[in-house]
């Protein structure tokens, strides 16, 4: 391998799916210090990276599909990528690879994809998706890593969240025992039936305030309105709604800062796992050993056998995972959290 080796990863557009990819982004910086690596990706998964030290440049692509990156194929083939990894599998990708001429290329070999690889990783088992891309990295020479997800937060966004809590009465300097705990009701669009009742989530929020003087945020953007409203409306204790739609770096500290999240499968979650705070999962129809949060510490509260969520779009009542999901499991496992920072 080249002493300074180009490095091309094809990235992602979501949130979570670009947190995941932070241990091989580790992983592959700690085996090639001298490397230069760029990540191809869109929207929010290009904010989730630019202020990763192991990402030495976040390549932009702006609209969706194959026909928006293969509109940079020119520029992308100028730079004669010593290596591509294929972190999103499919056989398109594996020819858009190929295609910019990247000459080691490692994916895994499925899907058609091995044909256009130079380095193929076989297909695994029920393994979580840090665990798959880590094998990328694996195959091409890097030591594993255990580390887990990574945000950096800035010094300008961890003061604005203080002055944003101090303004409502929460001094980060001086917690008094009382527990920050954040709430996400939402999800996306496409995945709306993986939300918990919204009156089960003002349920909680009320016992943890009345109970053990938590201080209550309601986390969630434009798309998460509805549930917001109905919760705000439901919650006879005090709180704070926060858009966490405006800033990935503002969320990340505010969720730093926070001594727990009890969230829906969502970006957030896998946000405040990057970021350190505990995580209450309510997992719902998803399969948490594969997209659950990653690492130690969290707690995951599962009714039903774990899946694919999409067998559940055409359910009689799709939300049937979510709803199994009890008030008192969800009170427990906060309580269980946040004890262990001894603020209960």
């Amino acid at each position: 391998m080249e002493s300074s080796p180009r490095i091309l990863v094809l990235g992602y557009r979501h949130l979570g799916d670009s947190l995941f990819l932070t241990p091989m982004l580790r992983a592959m910086k700690r085996f090639a210090p001298n490397g230069h690596t760029t990540v191809l990706a869109h929207g929010i998964g290009a904010a989730v990276l630019e202020g990763n030290p192991h990402v030495d440049e976040v390549f932009k692509v702006s609209g969706r599909g194959m026909a928006a990156k293969f509109s940079h194929l020119t520029t992308l083939r100028r730079t004669r990528y010593d290596i591509g990894i294929l972190a999103q599998h499919s056989l398109a990708n594996a020819v858009f690879l190929w295609s910019v001429g990247c000459k080691q290329r490692v994916g895994i070999d499925s899907k058609g994809c091995g044909l256009f690889l130079t380095h193929r990783v076989l297909t695994m088992g029920l393994v979580h998706e840090v665990t798959r891309y880590l094998k990328l990295a694996e195959a091409l020479g890097a030591n594993g890593d255990s580390s887990g997800l990574e945000f950096f937060t800035t010094e300008a966004d961890r003061q604005s969240v203080a002055q944003f809590l101090f303004e409502r009465g929460y001094d980060l300097q001086q917690r008094d025992g009382r527990p920050l705990i954040a709430l996400f009701p939402g999800s996306s669009q496409q995945w709306r039936f993986k939300r918990w009742p919204a009156d089960r989530f003002a349920q909680t929020g009320s016992r943890l305030v009345m109970q053990h003087n938590a201080c209550l945020l309601l986390l969630g953007g434009p798309d998460d309105r509805d549930a917001i409203d109905e919760i705000s409306q439901t919650l006879t204790v005090p709180f704070c709604v926060v858009d966490s739609s405006h800033s990935i770096g503002r969320l990340a500290a505010l969720l730093a800062a926070c001594d727990l999240l009890i969230t829906n499968d969502s970006g957030p979650m896998h946000l405040a796992t990057a970021v350190g705070t505990p995580v209450v999962d309510l997992a719902g129809p998803s399969d948490p050993r594969r997209t659950g949060p990653y690492g130690a510490g969290h707690i995951v509260i599962q009714r039903v056998e774990p899946g694919s969520p999409k067998q559940w779009i055409d359910a009689p009542d799709p939300q049937l995972p979510m709803k199994a999901i009890g008030v008192e499991d969800v009170v427990a496992a906060a309580v269980e959290q946040i004890a262990k920072t001894r603020l209960v």
